[in-house]
């Protein structure tokens, strides 16, 4: 893992550094002895002698360990600073493959959008096209068979009523046939009367007569009408 590597390279360097301040104590405290020594260089004994041709020599060695401690230090630091570049190259490649998925799925999110609005359109079409005039002929099928079966049902109806009626009228006419033959013996008696006897001396009783016979028609003639009227309207 990047964060990983970055904190073992952070402690790396870490420990470099303080090796190099280590290094640079451990030099300047040899030259402040070897600075006091020469400070007081007349007054030299054989031990001093010695002493600063070791310390010398191990002011050489301190200066070569702290140019090593230094370049350590600072190989560590560029050893950081490349961890750290590559955790934002790293970053930076994560978001941007992120952004090319992400502008996949949304050029897949419109594609598939307009797929589906192409399906739906094409499917208004085919119900506009086919679905609709089929639907229409079933309805115009339909109403037209229950129109031709109310018609028949009428025809039905208008038929056994006018058989009804026609039944109703010769019955009618059977009883009204004496009524008429009554009526035709009275008129042939008058006219036999009305020649036998001169219009001038014609009695009030032949007029009364024939008022009487004109009431009874209308009245036979309105009872008949309300009875076929009453039968109609059951």
């Amino acid at each position: 893992m990047p964060e990983n590597r970055i904190e073992a390279a952070r402690k790396a360097s870490r420990q470099a550094k303080e090796a190099y301040e280590n290094a640079v104590e451990e030099r300047s405290k040899c030259q402040r002895e070897v600075n006091d020594l020469l400070q007081r260089k007349s007054s030299w004994v054989d031990s001093d002698v010695v002493r600063f041709t070791n310390l010398v020599r191990q002011d050489h060695l301190n200066e070569q360990a702290e140019a090593r401690a230094k370049v350590e230090a600072s190989r560590s630091d560029q050893v950081i600073e490349k961890e750290f570049q590559n955790l934002i190259q790293a970053i930076l490649n994560r978001y941007h493959e992120e952004q090319v998925w992400s502008d996949k799925i949304r050029s897949a999110s419109t594609y598939g959008s307009l797929v589906a609005l192409g399906l739906n359109l094409f499917v208004f079409i085919l119900a506009l096209i086919v679905v609709e005039p089929y639907k229409r002929k079933k309805m115009a099928q339909t109403f037209e068979k229950r129109i031709e079966a109310l018609s028949l049902e009428t025809k039905e109806m208008v038929e056994r009523i006018a058989s009804r009626v026609g039944d109703h009228l010769d019955h009618q006419e059977m009883l009204l046939a004496p009524l008429a033959a009554a009526n035709a013996d009275l008129g042939s008696l008058k006219q036999i009367k009305d020649t036998s006897t001169p219009s001038k001396s014609a009695s009030p009783l032949a007029e009364s007569r024939d008022i009487i016979a004109a009431g009874f028609g209308a009245t036979v003639a309105t009872v008949f009408c309300g009875v076929l009227f009453l039968f109609l309207s059951r």
